[in-house]
């Protein structure tokens, strides 16, 4: 099955990890890789140096920007009082309507999304053996407002895994994904006529700025009730700490080798800095020989406060 890979990326956060994108080229069995952002990105992109397998496309040709943009600040309009709407509040919705609005533009059956800030530690198959279906990649998580919305914008649809569809990845089938965003645009007793105005158009204006809408949980509880039989399940792993942890620029094949018996993917998260206790600690090769990654997540990971706790599910 060949399918192409987007990350949707701002010139802001792409030179972030530019020296770990070779790895998405050899982790992910995928046909190329294209960059979403604006022109910016494209330049980047060509000047980085990224094999021939990587490519850009243009944000604008999906949807324009400042089409929603202007949308936003209408819905946000009371709040605002004549201030101005930073992007980045706008920018949160846009990167999740464009992964959505894709499918109405690609020639095959099935492509793929990817987080800007992920890295995969191993090699990644999305293709069940024996059955031929593509996985959902399931997580841990809940955020109840994305439900609200979601029950809003195709009445009827409801939370019905209890597992989360939010991995930083999600393949999509293009078929599926058109059909839902017609039933969205068919939707009429929500203002709009585009299924991105809907979406905005349905969440309250005091929640908006509240992340009330999530592409993956909204596709994956779409193919729950309507197309069960078209994905099978699987238990996804990825450091989401990796920033706290791990330094992009020196991190090591030896670091992914090691993280990998246990995680399928790392993540430098915005605002991610290695604080001193935390040096030397992941990284540490006395420590790799030892331990497994595993072991020394759930000995610290309670210590957060109010951080993402990764469950495995053969933990009793």
């Amino acid at each position: 099955m060949e399918y192409d890979v987007l990350v949707v990326i701002t010139a802001k956060d792409f030179p972030r990890l530019s020296g770990l994108y070779d790895r998405l080229l050899e982790m992910l069995e995928c046909r190329r890789v294209y960059f979403v952002g604006n022109k910016e990105v494209g330049r980047l992109v060509e000047e980085s140096g990224i094999s021939g397998k990587c490519g850009w496309i243009d944000e604008d040709s999906i949807i324009a920007f400042d089409d929603v943009h202007e949308l936003m600040k209408k819905r946000l309009a009371d709040l605002l009082n004549g201030r101005d709407l930073p992007r980045g509040v706008t920018g949160w919705y846009y990167q999740q309507f464009l992964k959505m609005q894709y499918a109405r533009i690609c020639e095959d059956t099935y492509y793929m999304v990817w987080d800007g800030d992920t890295i995969p530690c191993r090699r990644i198959n999305m293709i069940q053996e024996g059955s031929g279906k593509p996985y959902f990649d399931m997580k841990t998580e809940l955020h109840e407002g994305y439900f609200e919305t979601l029950s809003k914008i195709v009445p009827g649809l409801r939370k019905v895994v209890s597992r989360s569809f939010i991995s930083e990845h999600m393949l999509i089938d293009t078929g599926i994904m058109k059909e839902m965003l017609s039933v969205i645009e068919g939707n009429n007793d929500i203002d709009g006529k585009r299924f991105w105005e809907k979406i905005l158009n349905a969440i309250p204006e005091d929640k908006i700025q509240e992340s009330y809408f999530s592409e993956f949980e909204t596709y994956g509880s779409f193919c729950a009730v309507r197309h069960m039989e078209a994905y099978a399940l699987r238990e996804w792993h990825s450091f989401r700490l990796g920033g706290e942890f791990f330094d992009p620029e020196t991190i090591t094949d030896r670091d992914f080798s090691w993280l990998g018996r246990d995680f399928d993917a790392i993540s430098f998260e915005k605002g991610h800095v290695i604080r001193e206790d935390h040096k030397n600690l992941f990284d540490n090769p006395q420590y790799q020989e030892k331990l497994s990654a595993r072991q020394m997540l759930e000995s610290i990971q309670d210590l957060f406060n109010g951080g993402y706790t990764e469950v495995w599910g053969d933990k009793k």
